[in-house]
């Protein structure tokens, strides 16, 4: 169910025009109030004032049309302006976390915290090292997921904070909940962005609360720039080859929209995207004929669910097999970091690595570039 649950939200994005386009980030900033530099998120802002912080969130779920959570984030929470009473205040920095999805986790270990983790939905598909011992020398225990949170353990364990992710509007009812238990939750909406980079900024959201701004952007400047050159490199190729992601759902073949976050990735590689002439930021869902028309002589096949060989593309459908890309050995998967539960490292770490995504599709593409590199999100399909 945990795999089905998460291959749809991977697939299904339903969002509200770009999350800020109906929110102006500099409305109502005061001569003491200065606003962060967000540069590629849309989902939310940071406004520094004296002695506090004020963090919004902009449309966090599937659907969600002028939704806003707004969090006052101070040392000294009475030091927070009177007019800000009203809003979640929140004591930083945080010290005991509770995270709802493994892309949290990601945020956190970017800026060395990952022992502030005291509570996961579920061990088995978390990657991270770090984590996992904590978790085997019960630092860190289970809590459940969405509806079926474990409320007692949650409250026995005094968290300063649980991040939470939205799926649909149907997620404020847990929110909620949480919050009539005095437990501080705020709302991670990294999920919904449309570029690589955008998403790994959400690092910046989450640094917010443990007073790690300043690491946040140092590093994540570090990785901009990375990514920024290897597209680069990329700029000048002309030959570009054709590709296809996926596999059928049933009747259905899911593929990213040509404007959306997957699809980036794929320009940016220097690769030639079969559906590139799309304009939806959303996956679009086709039905296997249409995919099949376009998708059979494509050159190279990538990000094809679990599957660790041939067969298992096969398996699916036996007309796959006279895909130009099958026969000429040109396919490729994501999940070369993958536990035996299902936890797949390029949905965790990956988020705030799109540069090393990037340089793999790069080297998968255009061999010959980076000839002595050895993949790491991703592995060939034998």
């Amino acid at each position: 169910m945990h795999k089905l649950i998460f291959f749809l939200i991977v697939i299904v994005f339903f969002s509200c025009s770009n999350h800020s386009d109906n929110y102006d980030n500099t409305k109502n900033l005061t001569s003491d109030t200065v606003s962060t530099s967000v540069k590629y998120a849309k989902g939310f802002s940071i406004t520094y004032h004296n002695n506090f912080r004020i963090l919004k969130v902009f449309n966090p779920w599937q659907g969600a049309c002028n939704v806003q959570y707004q969090y006052v984030l101070a040392d000294n929470p009475k030091k927070v302006l009177k007019k800000y009473s009203k809003i979640q205040i929140i004591k930083t920095p945080v010290k005991k976390v509770v995270c709802l999805s493994t892309t949290h986790i990601a945020f956190i270990d970017f800026i060395d915290e990952t022992n502030s983790i005291i509570g996961v939905s579920n061990i088995k598909f978390i990657n991270n090292k770090n984590v996992n011992k904590l978790y085997q020398k019960n630092k860190i225990v289970e809590v459940g997921y969405d509806q079926n949170l474990n409320y007692e353990l949650i409250i026995s364990l005094k968290p300063d904070l649980i991040i939470t992710y939205g799926v649909d509007n149907k997620s404020v009812s847990y929110i909620n909940k949480l919050k009539e238990f005095g437990i501080p939750v705020i709302i991670n909406a990294e999920y919904l962005e449309h570029e690589p980079l955008a998403k790994a900024e959400w690092v910046k959201f989450i640094a917010a609360f443990y007073n790690k701004s300043d690491l946040a952007n140092k590093k994540f400047d570090i990785v901009v720039n990375e990514y920024n050159k290897l597209k680069h490199i990329t700029d000048t190729i002309t030959q570009k080859p054709s590709v296809i992601t996926g596999l059928p759902w049933k009747d259905t073949w899911y593929v990213p929209g040509g404007k959306s976050f997957a699809a980036q990735f794929l320009y940016d590689a220097g690769a030639n995207y079969l559906f590139s002439d799309d304009a939806s930021r959303e996956s679009l869902a086709l039905d296997i004929e249409t995919v099949f028309a376009k998708a059979q002589k494509a050159d190279y096949w990538i990000n094809i669910g679990t599957a660790n060989k041939i067969d298992d593309i096969i398996n699916v459908d036996i007309r796959l097999k006279n895909f130009y890309a099958l026969s000429n050995k040109n396919v490729y998967n994501n999940n070369a970091v993958f536990n035996k539960y299902g936890g797949n490292d390029y949905w965790e770490s990956g988020i705030v690595n799109p540069q090393i995504i990037l340089k793999d599709l790069i080297h998968i593409f255009h061999p010959d570039i980076f000839s002595d590199y050895n993949l790491y999100y991703y592995k060939k399909i034998y």
